[in-house]
Order: C-alpha cells, then sequence, then structure tokens
C-alpha cells in the first residue's frame, strides 16, 4: 500500500499531539539518545579547551588580528565554538543520511504528517542541538579563561551563533539529502569538520597562513562563520553585521535547499 501524505490540514492522532510537536520530540531523540555520537561531538572540543587553558594560551599570549593586538584565548574562542558547532551539524545531518537509508522516510510519510511539519522538525530540532552545543562551548571557553567582555559583544556573540547554527545545520542537512552514497557521505562527514576547521584562520590570523592557505581560507565557509563570532566578540555588532548577512544568506539559501529535496524525494516514495 503506497504512503499517504496528509494535507496541510490533515490533524494528527491525539497521541501524537500536534504534527509539529510530535515531529520535533521524535527529531531531539533521534540526536540525543545516541550516546556515541554525542561524545563524539563533545571530546574533541573538551581536548581543544582542554589545552589551550593549560598550555598554548600561556605560550601564545596575544595575536595580530586586522592590525591590532588582540588576547589570544579572546581570538580563539570563536574556533572552539565552531568546533562544537560543526560536530553537532555532522550528527544532525548523519541521523538524516541514515533516516532516508535505512527506508525510515517511508514509514515516516505513512503517517498523517505535513511535508512542512516534518521539514520544519528536521530543521528546527536539528538547529537546537547544534546552537546548544555552541553555546555550551562557549559558556565553558569563557568560564576557563575568565573572559570578561561587554553585554553588547554577549548579545552579538549569541546573536551570531544562532545564524552559524542555522546556516551550517542547512548546509549540512542538505549534504545528507544530496549524497547517495554510505561510504562517500561517512568520508565526507567524517573528515569535513577538521579540514574546514584547520583549513582557515581559526586558530592563527589570516596573514600569518601560507600563500596556498590563504587561498584555500578564501573559499572555506568556516573561514567565514569563525570569523563573524570573532568580530561579534571583539567589536559586537557594527563589526559583525556583514557576516551576519552572509551567514543569514547561506541560511535561507540551504534551508531552502532541503526543503525542496525532501519535498521531492517524498513523492517518489
Amino acid at each position: 500500500m503506497p504512503p499517504v501524505l496528509a494535507d496541510e490540514e490533515t490533524a494528527a492522532p491525539p497521541w501524537h499531539g500536534s504534527g509539529l510537536t510530535a515531529t520535533l520530540r521524535r527529531e531531539w531523540l533521534l540526536l540525543t539518545r545516541n550516546r556515541a555520537n554525542l561524545l563524539i561531538g563533545v571530546v574533541p572540543t573538551v581536548v581543544y579547551l582542554a589545552l589551550l587553558s593549560t598550555s598554548i594560551a600561556d605560550l601564545v599570549p596575544e595575536v595580530s588580528y586586522r592590525g591590532r593586538p588582540v588576547g589570544y584565548p579572546d581570538f580563539v574562542i570563536p574556533a572552539l565554538m565552531f568546533s562544537a558547532l560543526l560536530a553537532a551539524a555532522a550528527i544532525s545531518g548523519t541521523a538524516l543520511f541514515q533516516e532516508r537509508a535505512n527506508g525510515m522516510a517511508l514509514e515516516l510519510w505513512s503517517y498523517p504528517l505535513t511535508r512542512r511539519q516534518y521539514i520544519a522538525g528536521k530543521l528546527l530540532a536539528g538547529s537546537g542541538l547544534v546552537l546548544a552545543q555552541t553555546v555550551a562551548a562557549l559558556a565553558v571557553s569563557a568560564a576557563l579563561f575568565r573572559a570578561h567582555w561587554p553585554a553588547e559583544r554577549w548579545a552579538a556573540l549569541l546573536c551570531g551563533a544562532v545564524l552559524a547554527a542555522l546556516a551550517f545545520n542547512a548546509l549540512y542537512l542538505l549534504l545528507a539529502t544530496l549524497v547517495e552514497d554510505v561510504q562517500r557521505f561517512t568520508v565526507l562527514v567524517n573528515v569535513l569538520p577538521p579540514v574546514l576547521l584547520f583549513a582557515g584562520p581559526s586558530f592563527y590570523p589570516f596573514d600569518n597562513l601560507g600563500p596556498v592557505q590563504q587561498i584555500v581560507a578564501a573559499v572555506n565557509p568556516v573561514s567565514y562563520g569563525v570569523t563573524a563570532l570573532r568580530e561579534a566578540l571583539l567589536r559586537g555588532f557594527p563589526g559583525a553585521w556583514p557576516y551576519f548577512l552572509l551567514l543569514g544568506l547561506v541560511g535561507v539559501v540551504a534551508l531552502a535547499g532541503v526543503g525542496r529535496a525532501l519535498v521531492r524525494q517524498s513523492r517518489t516514495l
């Protein structure tokens, strides 16, 4: 019997709550119940924090960033946030890919669930996990390095975290909808985060990179995400708003791509 794709007005069964509520609950449990994935997402950031807080920050007290000296802890905290962000986004993308590979999409679309509810649940739950891990990395980093920033910079940094979480979660979900081969996706999702993180001005200024690395950093999306958070931390909204606009644009385009891909795949079931 072919799956029944519900119309927008179809009510969810009473034991499921509303369609969006049930989808959000399901997606959140799917992302958080796998403790191995959560550990993989958290451990690298914890290692970076431990190393930086106990040794490297003392060896490199400050760096030159855009013509002025900046304390290394303030310079590197955005990179630590992005380490957690990329790991959480990889978990979100992997969950969607495994759902497709294991045929779960057919079962999901057999319930009275609208496309809009399913897509919104995927995006909101994944972005929520990414944002939670990013903010946790920020809180731990600020505590370890005894950071003291004005309220306006805290606000800008949190705003940047929200935009970056939405944008990069959408990019990973888009990757999960476009790649069909299991081995290829596994390699990409495990290799991409560290490569993207270290192939940009994450732990060292752009001017200190070699010529080839500067070319790679210029086309690396993580470079702009880390710079957005760094500008928010060091300069607040005035320095960060161009990068915020870029993150917002990337997020909108990627979200539209994910939505179209999921709808197209649902029609082939």
